[in-house]
Order: structure tokens, then C-alpha cells, then sequence
């Protein structure tokens, strides 16, 4: 709160003053470490809000703003979906979940002012939150502390890995951003080494929304370059950037879209008739299972492998592994993978690691040494297309499960173009489509959209779209007004994060969305005039 304000304000209206940033600074720390933290947070916030002198203008000044109006409608379209919902025990409990979509633009356009330099210190609060995350997650990882970690989800310890990468690209932009203010002129190597672990955690996490966001703010920060007056030079390097983004970024679809699903010529007068051992191989031609490009049901004998593996191992193919899948998939994967036959010759050239991999549920030995990297992660993606290509199987693969996700949700829309199915419809509206569609998908994985676009269209129809476009659409126009790099940039992340996750419909996602947009919208520092920062509380009215 502004220091000038408060020393002429009874002793209650500083309190309340604050109490507001104070609770402001506690949901910042507590976005990626504590959903407790953010409510208990939001109610300090709430009461410093309402014990602070000067309520009356402060709630004009946020009312005279159209985007004010324009933010709350996001949370007031789910309370006119009520009105064709039949399960309303549903519906309140969502409408809970999205209240600080109201809360927030009102707690903050019409709270107590904060400085230029409070606003810096709430940044501050998120990344030290960020750091203490993710430095729970490298001491989990390093086996120091806490449960093993099994894959790179359990690096996120107390909150969702996609929530958390979101908060990491957000704070690495903000780290960079803070760097270049003249007054942490010698916090720069602290604010880059920052920047640098965040980096490297978010690789770690081997989230790819949350690195393919980061790449496309370095596509948005080179185009910001290429079209600012500056040398020759760096706008060639921009250029530059931006094929190399654009290059990488085929060369990622053609690898997972295109090539995962090209046949393999098979020359059948190659194959062997029989094993070793003198009995038939089989051949499944139906189903097209690769890897290193070779057929996995190809040339095998389960019940050959079943008696080999028994002596290895004194457990039969036919029982599950330690992931609960069957150890013939997983043998069969893991000796296609090594190139090895798939008789008892095979299972005789698996090394003891080998053995214990395959009983641990690992299909190919870069499940063991190569699964904290992306390129492992891409190919995984690849293999898990192909599989949905052929087989129609989604159940428990993150790509195939949501292309299964977004078609189901794209037939609801289609039926309920206009008013949506309503607010506490949508899980019944869903699980009636992967009915009706004759979904493979298992009940356990029959989620929501995993996209907020869809669920916004879902539930309210085209208007709830357009709505949550037009929202979007027009923040982006205010940053650009504004030159606001750091709001930019989180529009950015906020709205790519809406691509492949239902973003708002957790306390974690909605809060990072309502909250961060909130401070960056209200109380965020703008450039000025001859690029002097300044600190801009209101918006210009519109007219």
C-alpha cells in the first residue's frame, strides 16, 4: 500500500492496508507449495480489503474499467449456466472452485494501491515459492528425502507438474525481466542463475506444455525484437531464432504425427519359420506395435518365452509386472527393443539388469537411463500415437487420451451449439458421449476436455467461447498498448496453458490464472513515456 496513503489513515485503514498486502504476498509464496496457503491467503486479502480506508472510491475506480466488467463475466457465465443444469450439486461445487475469477479482479482493481516496488516483492514471493518447490523436487529426485521418484511427475511434489512448469516459465520471464531494472543492477548473476535452474527443472520435469510455452515466448520475444528499431544485426538474429523455433517445431510433428504411423516393409520370404528350439513362430499381422522399427508381434512364441522366462526370472509371462501390465507386452517390447528373438535364444541374452528391468514394468531399457530426457519423452509421445493410430487404445497415455478427449468433447458442442449442456452438466454430458461414441477409453481415464477452450464451449456453447476469446483477446491489446513484456508474457503462458489443460477448473490453475492476471492487470509496472517504468494502478477508460 502506498506509505503516503497510509499515513493519512486512522490506524484501522493502515491495518487493513497491510493486512491486503500481506495476504497478497502469502498467495504468491503459496501458489506452487500449498493449496491452503492460497485460500488462507485470498481471506487475508479479503479482510485487509475490506478494513482499508476509502471503499467507496476504490470500488468506482475498479467499476469505471470495461476489462474489470469483461474479467468478472468469466466467473458470471457459469451462473447463468445454472439455468439448464440439472446436477446443481455439481454446479456449486465448480462455482466455488471458479469464485476468485471474481474475487481477484475485485480484491485487486478495488483494493489498496500497491507500489511499484510492493508489486516487485510479490514477484519475488512467487519465485521464492518456485525455488522452494522445485528444490523439494530436486532432493526427492536426488533419493535424499521423501518417496522414490518414479517418473517426472513425482518431481512436482505438491502440486500438479503442468501447474508447476507454468510457474516455472512465468518466473524464469520474470527473473529476466527484473534483471534488466536499473536498481538489481547487481542482483543480475543472482536473477540469471535463477533464470538458469528454472531452465533446468523445467527440462527436469519434462513437461512439454510447459517448454513448448517457453519456446513460443521466444518466438514472441524475437518478433518483439525484429519489429523495435535496433541494429541489423539483432534483428537478423531474431530472424534466426524464429526459423530455428519454426524448424524444430516440424521437425517434432513429423516425428511424432507423420512418421510414428509408416508402415514397415516386412519381407515375408525372410521370416524364420521356426526357434531354435524347433518350435513355429507367430506372426500377428493385424497389429502394427513398433519399436526401433521393427513389429513387436512379430516372429515370436509366447509359450516358448513363458518357459524361458520362468528360469530367469520364476515368474510367468502371463502374470502382471510391478507396473501392473503383462510381463509377455513388456518382454515383448523390451526384446524387440534390444533386437533380440523373441524365444527362449532371446531371453537367454538378457542380462540381469535386463531381468530386473522387465519385472519393474520398464518396456525398453531408455525407460531406466533415459527417462528424465525430452528426445526419450518425444519418441514415447511418438509410440503412443502410433498405438492410437492402429489400435484406437488411449487408456493412460497423456497424447492418445487427449485427442480422445477433444473429439469427445467436440461431438458435445456440435449437439449443444448454443446455450451448452450447462455449468454442472459437463462430467454427465461427457461420460454420455464416450457411451454414445463407443469410446475405448477405460472409466477410470473418461475425463473432461483437457482443454479450456472446449470446456468453456461445452458448457455455455459458442457465447462461452467467444466469451473467453474475447477476454483473452482483449488483454492482449492492453499489454501491447502498454508495452507490458511481463503481462504479455503471462497472457501468453495463461492462454497456451488453455490448449492442452482445463487450466480453470482447479483451485491451483484458477488461482494462477486470476490472481497473477489480476496483479499484472491492475498493479503492474508499465513503461512510460521515453521508456521510463512507471506504475500504473488504473487502466484509461475506454471512449
Amino acid at each position: 500500500m502506498n506509505e503516503e496513503a497510509i499515513q493519512n489513515n486512522s490506524a484501522l485503514d493502515r491495518f487493513g492496508g497491510y493486512a491486503f498486502y500481506a495476504g497478497v504476498l502469502l498467495t504468491a509464496f503459496s501458489m506452487p507449495l500449498w493449496n491452503l496457503g492460497m485460500s488462507l491467503g485470498q481471506f487475508v486479502m479479503a479482510g485487509g480489503w475490506l478494513l482499508a480506508g476509502g471503499l467507496t472510491p476504490r470500488l468506482l475506480r475498479a467499476f469505471r474499467q470495461p476489462v474489470f466488467w469483461l474479467l468478472s463475466a468469466l466467473f458470471f457465465i457459469h451462473l447463468a449456466g445454472l439455468w439448464n443444469t440439472e446436477d446443481m450439486k455439481y454446479a456449486m461445487k465448480d462455482i466455488r472452485v471458479k469464485l476468485p475469477l471474481l474475487l481477484m479482479p475485485l480484491l485487486i482493481a478495488a483494493g489498496p494501491s500497491l507500489t511499484l516496488k510492493q508489486v516487485r516483492i510479490v514477484l519475488y514471493a512467487l519465485m521464492a515459492g518456485v525455488l522452494v518447490s522445485t528444490a523439494a523436487g530436486l532432493i526427492a529426485w536426488l533419493g535424499l528425502a521423501g518417496p522414490p521418484v518414479r517418473d517426472y511427475r513425482d518431481l512436482s511434489l505438491f502440486i500438479s507438474h503442468i501447474r508447476l512448469s507454468l510457474l516455472l516459465d512465468f518466473s524464469l520471464v520474470a527473473a529476466l525481466w527484473l534483471s534488466t531494472l536499473a536498481e538489481n543492477r547487481k542482483w543480475k548473476p543472482v536473477l540469471y542463475l535463477y533464470a538458469a535452474w528454472s531452465l533446468f527443472f523445467l527440462v527436469l520435469l519434462q513437461s512439454l506444455t510447459g517448454i513448448a510455452l517457453l519456446f513460443i515466448l521466444l518466438v514472441a520475444g524475437a518478433l518483439w525484437r525484429m519489429f523495435r528499431p535496433g541494429g541489423a544485426g539483432v534483428r537478423m538474429a531474431a530472424a534466426l531464432l524464429v526459423l530455428g523455433v519454426g524448424l524444430a517445431g516440424t521437425a517434432v510433428y513429423k516425428m511424432i504425427f507423420i512418421d510414428s504411423i509408416r508402415e514397415i516393409q516386412v519381407e515375408e520370404s525372410e521370416l524364420k519359420t521356426f526357434t531354435a528350439r524347433g518350435n513355429p513362430y507367430k506372426n500377428n499381422w493385424s497389429l502394427k506395435d513398433a519399436e526401433q522399427g521393427r513389429y513387436i508381434w512379430m516372429q515370436y512364441n509366447d509359450l516358448e518365452m513363458d518357459t524361458a522366462w520362468q528360469q530367469r526370472s520364476r515368474q510367468s509371462v502371463w502374470e502382471n509386472d510391478q507396473q501392473g501390465h503383462m510381463q509377455l507386452v513388456t518382454l515383448a517390447r523390451y526384446l524387440t527393443y534390444k533386437g533380440f528373438s523373441k524365444d527362449a535364444a532371446g531371453i537367454a541374452q538378457l542380462s540381469e539388469e535386463d531381468v530386473q528391468n522387465i519385472e519393474a514394468g520398464y518396456p525398453t531399457p531408455e525407460y531406466v537411463s533415459g527417462k528424465y530426457s525430452i528426445l526419450f519423452r518425444l519418441r514415447e509421445l511418438a509410440n503412443e500415437y502410433r498405438n492410437y493410430y492402429y489400435n484406437g487404445y488411449a487408456s493412460g497415455h497423456s497424447l492418445a487420451q487427449r485427442l480422445e478427449y477433444w473429439k469427445t468433447a467436440s461431438w458435445i458442442i456440435g449437439q449443444h451449439r448454443v446455450a451448452g449442456v450447462g455449468t454442472g452438466d459437463v462430467p454427465a454430458a461427457f461420460q454420455e458421449a464416450y457411451n454414445d461414441r463407443f469410446s475405448t477409453l477405460s472409466q477410470e481415464w473418461r475425463l473432461r476436455a483437457h482443454n479450456q477452450y472446449l470446456s468453456f464451449a461445452v458448457a455455455f456453447g459458442w457465447p462461452g467461447l467467444f466469451l473467453l476469446l474475447a477476454v483473452l483477446i482483449f488483454c492482449l491489446r492492453l499489454a501491447f498498448q502498454r508495452r507490458d513484456v511481463l503481462y504479455l508474457s503471462f497472457l501468453l503462458i495463461a492462454a497456451g496453458s488453455f490448449f492442452g489443460e482445463d487450466t480453470l477448473e482447479t483451485q491451483a490453475g484458477v488461482t494462477f490464472f486470476a490472481f497473477l492476471n489480476g496483479i499484472l492487470l491492475f498493479g503492474s509496472p508499465v513503461p512510460g513515456e521515453n521508456g521510463r517504468i512507471v506504475s500504473q494502478r488504473s487502466l484509461p477508460e475506454e471512449g
